[in-house]
């Protein structure tokens, strides 16, 4: 190249520090290999550095190269990209073995981006290093900015290209600048590896299969679509999901793209939210790694099973057909992880595999995890004994607010100036109201009604009551009593499993009504509730599953949720609900005195365990009446 054109192609580099940086890589390279780069000598694939962006050093071989990025045509194709995140029409379309017509320098984050036939064409295969602290130099030099110290280039050398480009870009270096450039590093590490922290048991075993995966996949001996590449993530609020997708993006090495299906609805119009899907995709794919996490996924929609010809149905028949497109190709080391509250609202296209092909249901930690929680977010400082009583009294936490918890208490040590202790986390612990000797009781018939109906009805083979004396006042978490099952699985429910699942569920309700002859309102108010459930199950039974009086289809089970049935069926829901509670009712009244004796024995133990067959239920009431 003539010293006018680079001079002129330099004019236009010096408007980019990130092609400077990359420019002088690449000559270090050609004088160090002897490389040359002419036409008719075969083409080179050059890998880049990791976190470093493939366009920038397309840049710079524009420059050594004498193309022009702009112009159409074979010099215009001299230098390509592997991979290319563009969507629309251009002349970088997607490289083949039948597309190398003038290609000199083919540019790839990883390896296997490249078609294996075209890596076997290639005349060498090469990485590339980061830049050296001479680069940093040079670079400044050029953009007419003062020199750095030794120490301060020292600090961006080894750093991904966005963090060496803020140090590189700043005019002025203070004193304290060394430092917030170190911390500005970490503020994306929101959240250490998956694996260490306590919980996700189920979703560790998957995330170490993909470790192993990528780990082949970066290599170039897996291919990338061999690998499972998306899951849901379900729970309630706080349960940890998008502490898990930071976690797991942590653990891969993989950057966290986030974004919500309600930012993609933001711009109001159907194009716009397209827009906004494919650029979270787009982003995505451009980052050599990442893992997309979805907010929100469940309002994506859900495409009719009868469709009305209603305007608002249209717009999300192309919302959801363009969102398939996006997950059937979502790029080279994409990782999908959709979140949601109601996985069953999704629409069943999305869950199908090679889309969505695993489901983690989180649930709200236990003691054990509450303690490991406490003792990970504190620092292993303090013990884990005390850490299982404190746990204990914080039955319904979050993950979320357990780790809210460990940062107030750390507050309350540093107003005191000294280093964090248990009475700290004492301090804070949420406010807790003993329940009066009647209502404990009141809490143990309830509890009792449900395990004696679960045995006596052949619905589980054990059930286990837990009292506690105390209740937590903050908004949310007003915890009872609670019963678990050891539950019979059915892989065909019949209509008699059903209408036993009604009545294990109103049989609380009822229990207080035989004791008391009053009954409180701790069966309802709730979705989840014993009373939601029993009549969820009950329309169902009618209006989805054929069940009723009359075999008749009127919706699926999820449309069921916001839709309200054809009369008849829902006075025969009401009817369902009826027999079943007086049902309970009767078996219950029968079985009076040793409701009593179960209501009494976990008040007293605050936790007992009954079995169907430890002869403590009567097995008489076990058909159907």
């Amino acid at each position: 190249m003539k010293r006018y054109q680079l001079r002129e192609r330099f004019r236009d580099l010096k408007k980019d520090p990130s092609g400077l940086l990359a420019y002088f890589a690449l000559r270090r390279l050609i004088k160090k290999d002897g490389m040359n780069f002419r036409p008719d000598d075969g083409f080179v694939i050059a890998t880049v550095p990791p976190d470093f962006r493939p366009l920038s050093y397309k840049k710079a071989c524009h420059v050594l190269l004498n193309v022009d990025g702009d112009e159409w045509g074979l010099h215009r194709e001299a230098v390509r990209l592997a991979s290319t995140t563009k969507r629309t029409k251009t002349i970088e379309h997607e490289l083949s073995i039948f597309e190398l017509r003038g290609l000199r320098v083919l540019l790839a984050t990883h390896l296997n981006e490249v078609p294996k036939e075209v890596r076997f064409v290639a005349k060498r295969i090469l990485s590339l290093s980061p830049p050296l602290a001479e680069d940093v130099h040079a670079t400044r030099r050029i953009l007419g900015m003062p020199t750095l110290s030794s120490e301060q280039v020292d600090v961006l050398i080894g750093k991904p290209e966005s963090i060496m480009l803020a140090g590189v870009m700043k005019p002025q270096w203070c004193a304290d600048d060394t430092r917030a450039l170190i911390e500005l590093e970490h503020l994306d590490e929101e959240a250490p590896s998956l694996f260490e922290v306590p919980g996700f048991k189920e979703q560790k075993i998957w995330a170490r299969g993909l470790v192993k995966d990528i780990g082949l996949w970066r290599q170039g001996k897996l291919g990338w679509k061999d690998i499972g590449q998306s899951a849901l993530v379900s729970g309630p609020p706080g349960a940890g999901k998008t502490y898990f997708a930071s976690a797991l993006a942590t653990a891969l090495g993989f950057r966290l793209v986030q974004t919500t299906v309600g930012v993609w609805q933001t711009g109001g119009y159907l194009n716009d939210m397209l827009a906004a899907m494919r650029r979270s995709f787009d982003e995505a794919k451009g980052s050599a790694g990442a893992v997309l996490f979805i907010d929100e996924f469940d309002s994506i929609g859900s495409r009719p099973s009868r469709p009305t010809g209603h305007p608002n149905e249209t717009y999300w028949q192309v919302v959801i057909n363009e969102f398939l497109s996006l997950m059937n190709a979502p790029g080279e080391g994409v990782i999908v992880i959709g979140a949601t509250n109601f996985p069953e609202w999704i629409d069943p296209a999305i869950l199908r595999a090679g889309r969505i092909e695993k489901h983690f249901k989180l649930g709200l930690p236990d003691v054990t995890t509450r303690a490991e929680i406490l003792h990970h977010h504190t620092g292993n400082a303090l013990p884990f004994e005390s850490l299982i009583e404190l746990a204990d009294d914080l039955e319904g936490k979050s993950a979320a607010a357990l780790e809210e918890l460990v940062r107030s208490a750390r507050r309350r040590a540093r107003n005191e100036e000294r280093e964090l202790q248990l009475r700290d986390l004492r301090a804070v612990m949420p406010e807790r109201i003993g329940y009066a000797p009647e209502e404990l009781f009141r809490l143990g018939v309830h509890e009792a009604g449900h395990a004696l109906i679960a045995l006596t009805l052949n619905c589980a083979r054990s059930a286990t009551i837990e009292i506690r004396d105390t209740f937590d006042v903050s908004p949310g978490s007003y915890t009872r009593g609670r019963t678990t099952y050891d539950l019979f699985e059915y892989n065909l429910p019949t209509e008699t499993v059903l209408l036993n699942r009604i009545a294990m569920s109103l049989a609380g309700m009822a229990a207080e009504a035989v004791v008391f002859g009053d009954r409180s309102l701790g069966s309802g108010g709730l979705v989840g509730s014993d009373v939601e459930q029993a009549t969820s199950i009950a329309r169902r039974l009618v209006g989805s599953y054929g069940l009723g009086e009359t075999p008749f289809f009127f919706a699926t089970p999820e449309e069921l949720e916001d839709e309200r049935m054809p009369p008849a069926l829902e006075v025969e829901a009401m009817r369902i609900l009826r027999e079943q509670y007086e049902r309970v009712l009767g078996i219950l009244s029968r079985e009076k005195d040793q409701l009593i004796a179960l209501a009494s024995e976990a008040v007293a133990h605050g936790k007992v365990m009954i079995e169907r067959d430890a002869g403590l239920v009567s097995e008489s009431e076990t058909a159907v009446d």
